[in-house]
């Protein structure tokens, strides 16, 4: 009894430490490359691309301070498990097909994990997933998130 108490308390302190909740819903993609693209004009221009690694965990409950308001989206978590995104869902779920093949998509707010630990809006845009590649629409921008790990 002793242990599962234990447990349950380092499992709370993880959550709160990583502030978000997980449930039957959730799962999570780790993508190892990211590819930038910029728009100019009416065409998509390659901006950069690098070698790093995103874990991306879909359907969770975070918040932004400690009793803050629960929101639904998704987090991004760095190489090291670190949550450094979270993006919250904007509206109902998209399921589409484009010449990427067939996607499940969100229009989200996305806020971005300060250096002193707080949390301040980013940007809006869409997060299209694919399964085998994630793509993040800003509009002028946008990145792609592949090579699963």
């Amino acid at each position: 009894m002793k242990k599962l108490i234990l447990m349950l308390l380092a499992s709370f302190s993880l959550t709160a430490y990583g502030q978000y909740i997980t449930d039957e819903s959730s799962f999570s993609k780790t993508y190892t490359q990211i590819r930038s693209f910029d728009k100019q004009d009416s065409l998509w221009v390659y901006a950069g691309g690098d070698f790093k690694e995103w874990t991306f965990v879909f359907n969770v409950d975070f918040f932004t301070y400690p009793g803050g308001p629960e929101m639904d989206g998704l987090v991004m978590e760095d190489d090291k498990g670190e949550p450094q995104f979270m993006m919250n869902y904007l509206g109902d779920l998209f399921e589409g097909k484009d010449d990427y093949g067939e996607y499940g998509s969100y229009k989200v707010d996305i806020l971005s994990k300060e250096d002193d630990g707080t949390w301040r809006w980013w940007d809006s845009g869409e997060c299209r997933y694919y399964g085998p590649w994630v793509i993040l629409d800003l509009g002028n921008m946008y990145f792609s998130y592949f090579n699963e790990k």
